[in-house]
């Protein structure tokens, strides 16, 4: 009976030593002006404060030394979430694709809810993580917001004048902040709850 309680106990002690949390600013939260960045390819974003989010790559790359094979973790000089993707919103992001633009263009997209993006509210549930087969690691914070999906249900509602758009605001969408990466970012993949590495906490 000892023994069965001593070897439940270490299983947990080594759980929560695999998901160490990782101490991420209060800052994060905090309102910073909106940015038009990425808009050329179709994108609308809700801006996050870098330095919170930046401040965590030393603590990524000495906690997951394996992973990272001594490589450092690049980051975008930025830090948002990403609302409207570029495929999302622009017509030919990809060869023959169709985007949200053919209904709404962008600069109107972005006149229409710049005044409200920096307000949304949004919850971070984790850290993050996925690799390729090109050697690509990424990490990021895994994001709550069901401000940002009435915003993209909204959206969808809008385009829905014309059936060939295939925006879905639901399906597919992972709300994240990325963190930094080594080798490019890692695209359609998930970036959910069932990705996370390391919890967090608010210091």
């Amino acid at each position: 009976m000892n023994r069965m309680i001593y070897v439940l106990v270490l299983m947990t002690l080594t759980s929560q030593t695999a998901m160490a949390r990782i101490l991420i600013s209060k800052d994060i939260y905090r309102k910073v002006p909106f940015s038009s960045q990425y808009s050329e390819d179709g994108a609308l974003i809700r801006s996050v404060d870098f330095r919170s989010v930046n401040e965590m790559i030393p603590k990524l790359e000495n906690k997951f030394k394996k992973e990272l094979s001594g490589r450092e973790l690049e980051d975008r000089n930025e830090a948002h979430i990403t609302i409207i993707t570029p495929p999302e919103g622009k017509t030919g992001f990809f060869p023959g694709s169709i985007g949200i633009d053919k209904v709404i263009p962008t600069n109107k997209l972005i006149s229409k809810y710049k005044n409200i993006l920096q307000d949304i509210t949004f919850d971070i549930e984790c850290v993050g993580m996925q690799k390729n087969s090109k050697g690509n690691i990424v990490f990021y914070l895994v994001v709550k917001s069901k401000q940002i999906l009435d915003i993209r249900k909204e959206i969808s509602n809008i385009v829905s004048v014309d059936p060939t758009i295939p925006f879905k605001p639901v399906d597919n969408y992972f709300p994240h902040i990325t963190i930094g990466f080594v080798g490019g970012d890692v695209h359609g993949v998930s970036k959910g709850a069932e990705t996370c590495v390391s919890d967090v906490t608010l210091n």
